[in-house]
């Protein structure tokens, strides 16, 4: 998981077209700006300029082994999670802030389509996909605790995934999978 220390890394990731245009490239990756654009319907100028913005933060990487000709462009995503640390001012304060609505927005919209969507996925999908919640009464040291036990879990498919994605090689049964999940203390 890659700390993120830079409030203008997380300021380029505050524009909405950007998330979906990350998200979009993390399940489909690697890509030509070409097919992201048709598939964002978007303009290609616009999605090399976002592509620029985010690469400048190395969110992005080209791979220039992919293409057939100089003027084909292929792009992948640079990381696979992010932690959000050392930022304390105000200024990079509110930057996580931003960053963190829209990203917040972004997952539910995604937990939207599932759920607008769901029945039009092969039945063993529809039976393996989950979600749920759970109402604990934990100490800050547990909850710290329950989510490092929660990453050592994820690590195993997070480095599955990574090395299907860097490969281009994922088996032909395999779909990007979105996990969310969030643990935080609430006023009684």
């Amino acid at each position: 998981m890659r700390q993120i220390d830079d409030p203008d890394m997380l300021e380029v990731m505050t524009s909405r077209f950007r998330i979906k245009l990350f998200s979009l490239l993390f399940r489909i990756g690697p890509v030509t700006v070409s097919e992201l654009a048709r598939q964002m319907d978007a303009d290609p100028g616009q999605v090399s300029y976002h592509l620029r913005q985010m690469q400048k933060h190395d969110l992005i990487e080209d791979v220039p082994e992919l293409a057939r000709d100089s003027r084909e462009r292929w792009v992948r995503t640079a990381m696979g999670g992010w932690a959000v640390a050392g930022l304390e001012t105000p200024e990079e304060r509110a930057a996580v802030q931003a960053w963190t609505s829209q990203w917040v927005i972004d997952q539910f919209e995604r937990l939207r389509d599932w759920e607008r969507t769901h029945m039009t996925f092969p039945e063993d999908w529809q039976n393996a996909a989950f979600g749920g919640s759970h109402h604990l009464r934990l100490t800050s040291d547990e909850l710290a605790q329950l989510r490092d036990q929660l990453y050592a879990v994820l690590e195993p498919w997070r480095e599955l995934t990574k090395s299907r994605v860097e490969s281009s090689e994922a088996t032909p049964d395999s779909r990007p999978v979105f996990l969310f999940y969030h643990a935080f203390p609430e006023d009684p």
